[in-house]
């Protein structure tokens, strides 16, 4: 993300030096064991140039579903959005950002690689380095930007030098842990293979599967490898299974026998990769404000989010798009490059709290749902009732995940207008079957709602962004 947004404000005529802790893309050791891809949708993608799209699309997978594999070995299909054209874009992160680091580069941003920062000013827009070499830098400019991730160096100097700074760090009891998928054997990777009688059985999608408080994913590369990630609770509690329940590698190999038993014959080294690697950890971080003196923070060292709503990297790709534009108004403003930062950078941070906050609490919301939700029947009911009263009354009702991933209404106006629509259907829903009457909660649903509050111009701007990026 940091980027990102050395190469668009190289576009606005900064000088802009990026500061990178690890040494340039391709050198030194590969870190396994604790990565997942990461999942573009239209609010990421429509944050980004032409350019910038089209390179990322060549490397990435356009997932238009949701693929579960149930325990009883029964396989559903479950769509991302309401239009045949919404996907997500699965992408490896070492790609994503050597694409745009590489666009960063030709923009003319100088890239200063194995540089740990150690110090931060915000009043003078200063940071200090500590260099792969051993020596020490320092570097000044007119704009301090953090996008140094969940452990930010620069939002702790902040904290420390007047900025009032609330900041909050929850983990969560649950990691994760990357498991090596072979290819190769086509027997042992025919869970990969849909019903070929349906047309969404040909299609890519994310396969899942949910296993009450933990579950495997499986995301396709572009070479047609797959990504597979384990979650599972850290800490043995009763009899629920843990990472740390599983003493021994038979252990694990028990587990996938029993509980992922399609998958497992692909996953050669799932003992190893699971029993030996330590798991990563996830947490969430919540601060506020954004900024202070001329220092800003952007992505995860403003809001460090849980994976389970897939939209990290669209918040902050999401971030610099509404940086750029504040910048862009104030200096039409002011006329000055220099005097514009500090109310754009006052202003972001006002907009994006809200934002941030709401997604961050989404992300943790949509842990259950992974985990078990996506496996029942009761969800897929409630789900496809969604999709059909939103097809049927577009400016009444837009299903939650359709707000987050496929428009860029804010966040936290996602968040409210979904609180008002649910009440009203909860309440239909506890009058009528969802299933056997969803035709009387369809017909009765406008009348309910009629007299609550709501904002056409904000539905407007929601259907209206349920499109392909350009």
């Amino acid at each position: 993300m940091g980027c990102l947004l050395a190469a668009e404000l190289r576009r606005r005529g900064f000088d802009v030096d990026l500061y990178e802790r690890n040494g340039p893309p391709g050198q030194g050791p590969e870190v396994r064991g604790r990565s997942f891809n990461l999942t573009l949708t239209y609010r990421g993608l429509s944050c980004l140039g032409r350019r910038q799209r089209e390179a990322i699309y060549a490397a990435g997978v356009k997932l238009p579903q949701r693929i579960v594999h149930r325990r009883d070995g029964s396989v559903t299909y479950q769509p991302y959005g309401v239009e045949q054209h919404h996907h997500l874009l699965s992408i490896p992160r070492s790609a994503l950002h050597r694409i745009l680091l590489e666009q960063a580069v030709a923009e003319g941003a100088r890239v200063h690689y194995g540089h740990t920062c150690v110090a931060a000013d915000a009043r003078r827009a200063e940071a200090t380095f500590v260099t792969s070499a051993g020596g020490v830098s320092r570097a000044r400019g007119d704009l301090l930007a953090g996008c140094d991730g969940a452990n930010s160096l620069v939002r702790h100097e902040l904290s420390k030098s007047g900025a009032r700074m609330r900041i909050s760090q929850e983990y969560i009891p649950h990691g994760h842990v990357e498991i090596g998928t072979d290819v190769h054997d086509e027997r042992a990777m025919r869970w990969r293979l849909g019903d070929p009688r349906r047309i969404d059985g040909r299609r890519p999608g994310m396969h899942l599967w949910p296993r009450g408080d933990y579950f495997l994913q499986a995301q396709p590369n572009l070479d047609g490898t797959f990504t597979t990630t384990l979650f599972m609770p850290l800490e043995r509690a009763g009899a629920n299974l843990r990472f740390r329940g599983l003493r021994d590698r038979e252990a694990v190999r028990g587990l996938f026998a029993r509980d992922f038993p399609d998958i497992a014959p692909a996953l050669p080294r799932l003992a190893e990769e699971v029993h030996d690697v330590r798991p990563a950890q996830l947490k969430l971080v919540r601060c506020a404000p954004y900024h202070h003196e001329r220092a800003v923070l952007l992505g995860d060292a403003a809001h460090t989010l849980v994976p389970f709503y897939g939209q990290g990297i669209n918040c902050s790709f999401e971030d610099v798009a509404v940086l750029c534009s504040l910048y862009d108004r104030h200096r039409r403003t002011t006329g000055d490059p220099r005097a514009a930062v500090r109310p754009a950078i006052a202003e972001f941070s006002e907009l994006r709290v809200p934002a941030g906050h709401a997604i961050t609490e989404l992300s943790l919301a949509n842990l259950e749902d992974l985990s078990s939700g996506v496996g029942q029947e009761r969800y897929h009911a409630r789900r496809d009732l969604e999709r059909k009263l939103h097809r049927r009354h577009p400016a009444c009702f837009v299903p939650l995940y359709q707000m987050v991933a496929f428009t860029r209404v804010p966040y936290h106006e996602v968040v409210e207008r979904y609180r008002w629509q649910e009440r009203a259907l909860d309440r239909l829903c506890d009058r009528y079957d969802q299933v056997t009457e969803a035709e009387r909660i369809i017909a009765a649903y406008p009348a309910l709602v009629r007299g609550e509050r709501r904002d056409e111009e904000i539905f407007e701007l929601a259907l209206s962004s349920l499109e392909r990026p350009a």
